[in-house]
């Protein structure tokens, strides 16, 4: 692959300009301005986006691909309603997927056995989860299933890489895996549980989150291809 000689003159002004999209993002969630949510959302990933092209060295088209699958998982995230539940989580799915085989990719994972045995705690967490909550389409939890396998299998590739000492240089990997899981366990908490209450809503706080596994994803990817490089 050919590598890009570029400088990041601008890539501090990039990730201010991106963590104050995210707030604005917030904001709008809590005044429950919804429409402005279609305009920020992908004004979102388009400046991480933006953001890894002139940073990186290798323009990888996996973390563009990886991007635009979870932006429209997003889109469908919107309107709250049950079901649009299943659109949302077929292209998170699939966002996942990528996801996961970017980081196995940038990793070299080689040895699997140690991810899957981490991997079994948070399958069993998750499926405890959603196996109390009524009123979920069939179709939407099938899909939900596998969501939480795929999100399961990427946290015990996370821990076990964690857990191992030549990895842990890469810390951004850790906080990538740990905001992930925490982003999964609040949208499960409000799509699930809290999904009929007036009075308590997760939403902003799952806006803020993504925004930080976005932006941690990216610095993982960043230092990991320029670790790559040496």
């Amino acid at each position: 692959m050919k590598v890009i000689s570029k400088k990041t003159d601008l890539e501090k002004p990039l990730i201010t300009l991106y963590f104050l999209t995210g707030l604005i993002e917030v904001i709008t969630e809590v005044s429950l301005d919804n429409n402005i949510q279609y305009v920020i959302k992908p004004l979102l990933a388009v400046l991480i986006s933006v953001l890894y092209w002139y940073s990186s060295t290798r323009r990888n088209s996996l973390f563009f691909i990886n991007i635009v699958f979870l932006l429209i998982g997003r889109m469908y995230f919107i309107s709250g309603e049950i079901s649009m539940l299943f659109y949302a989580l077929i292209a998170v799915f699939f966002h996942r997927i990528v996801e996961i085989y970017y980081t196995v990719k940038l990793i070299k994972l080689q040895d699997y056995i140690p991810s899957i045995l981490a991997s079994i705690p948070f399958l069993i967490f998750f499926l405890y989860l959603v196996s109390i909550p009524e009123g979920i389409l069939i179709r939407s939890y099938v899909i939900l299933i596998v969501q939480i396998l795929s999100i399961s299998l990427l946290s015990g590739i996370i821990l076990s890489q964690y857990l191992s000492p030549f990895n842990k240089k890469n810390s951004w990997l850790f906080v990538f895996g740990l905001m992930s899981l925490m982003q999964t366990f609040v949208i499960f908490l409000e799509k699930f549980y809290l999904s009929g209450s007036n009075f308590i809503s997760l939403r902003p706080m799952a806006l803020l989150l993504n925004t930080m596994v976005c932006f941690s994803f990216y610095k993982f990817v960043l230092a990991t291809e320029r670790l790559n490089d040496d």
